[in-house]
């Protein structure tokens, strides 16, 4: 910052730099770290392969997942970023007035090096700047976000009245450079801010907390390339149909109505009914295998990972459930036997733990959301 600037007219409001917000993330594949070489853990990841680019997103990840760990869920969370930022690289906020109202700063630092005093304070400086020129409300909670926090400037931070005592050391010294490039009259009212501001707003996270509830985000493997944990068994299928059956189920009823001449229009009917029961079982319980591996790839991975596993799938059988057959009964078999003789991709990091059931109940999600059909009208002889 050159000199004054003016405050926003409107006073305090809040400020999102056009930054676009990180991507979507791309599927999780078996990284090369993985094939025999030792795997980095997440902090060397963190410390020396993360970029600053990275490193913000990273920090995003996490602060979407520390609202709800609180409680209290962002109503946004925006990776501020750039020279514009005024101080704020990740803007939490808690009310619509965003920044202009409660809201909470994350300032990501990615250094080589501990982050020190000696780099804190400017930082502070910039966000009582901020304030004072309209930019922003005060946050209630400012947060470094940092590999690695020097242990004087730790120390300094769980004791907030020495850390404001020290801050005003070096402000108040002859020479100071802090906000040295402010016209005198804002540099004043910024120290006069901050003497009245309470320095338990200023906080650094221990890295091993960070890391833990991170971990409880589809983002971690993605970001840390690690074994999948244990997939936990399927629950069986439900006596009752589950609303989310209503499709595929028809879609059988369909199968077996054409296939045995009856006229099934219940689960429950076809349950009873000695000709269709054990296949109608073996689809539901594949039916929810599926949506056992869907519920765990969507609690471990992003969901790119698993919709490229069923995407694949879907290319596999497709060709076969549009070609010619005597009846539904024989399109869903010839399906069924293609996707069971399917194998994943093997770079997908879900697919050492894809079942054959999983497969085929895949199938069923698929006709459950109209991409395959089994009876459909068959050509004349």
């Amino acid at each position: 910052m050159a000199g004054a600037l003016e405050p926003g007219r409107d006073g305090a409001r809040p400020v999102f730099e056009n930054i676009p917000e990180p991507e979507s993330p791309a599927v999780v594949v078996t990284a090369p770290s993985m094939q025999g070489a030792p795997i980095p853990t997440p902090q060397q990841y963190l410390a020396y392969i993360f970029n600053a680019d990275d490193w913000e997103n990273f920090t995003v990840e996490w602060v979407r997942a520390l609202g709800s760990h609180e409680g209290r869920p962002y109503l946004r969370v925006k990776r501020m970023g750039g020279a514009g930022d005024r101080g704020a690289d990740v803007a939490a906020v808690l009310t619509p007035q965003g920044t202009g109202g409660e809201w909470h700063c994350y300032q990501c630092k990615h250094y080589s090096k501990p982050f020190t005093q000696a780099d804190a304070w400017p930082e502070m400086v910039k966000i009582f700047t901020a304030k004072i020129l309209g930019e922003y409300e005060l946050p209630t909670r400012y947060v470094f976000v940092a590999p690695r926090i020097g242990q004087t400037l730790d120390r300094l931070l769980i004791h907030p009245e020495k850390l404001k005592r020290e801050f005003f050391e070096s402000w108040d010294k002859d020479g100071s450079k802090l906000g040295a490039d402010l016209d005198s009259a804002v540099r004043d009212a910024v120290g006069a801010l901050a003497r009245r501001t309470d320095f338990s707003m200023f906080q650094a996270p221990d890295m091993d907390n960070i890391l833990e509830l991170h971990a409880t985000t589809p983002h971690h493997l993605r970001r840390f390339p690690q074994p999948l944990k244990p997939r936990p068994a399927a629950d069986p299928a439900p006596s009752e149909q589950a609303p989310s059956e209503a499709v595929y189920v028809r879609k059988l009823l369909n199968v077996y109505n054409e296939k045995h001449g009856l006229g099934l229009e219940t689960l429950q009917q076809a349950r009873a009914h000695e000709k269709v029961k054990p296949h109608l079982a073996r689809q539901r319980e594949a039916f929810f295998h599926a949506e056992a591996l869907r519920l765990f790839a969507r609690d471990s991975v992003p969901d790119a990972t698993y919709e490229a596993i069923e995407e694949d799938l879907y290319e596999a059988v497709i060709e076969i459930e549009d070609d010619d057959h005597d009846d539904g009964y024989d399109r869903l078999k010839a399906v069924l036997t293609a996707a069971a003789a399917h194998k994943p991709n093997s770079y997908n990091i879900l697919a050492p733990v894809v079942k054959v059931i999983d497969l085929k109940g895949m199938c069923h999600h698929l006709a459950n959301n109209d991409r395959l059909t089994w009876c459909k009208e068959e050509p004349s002889p």
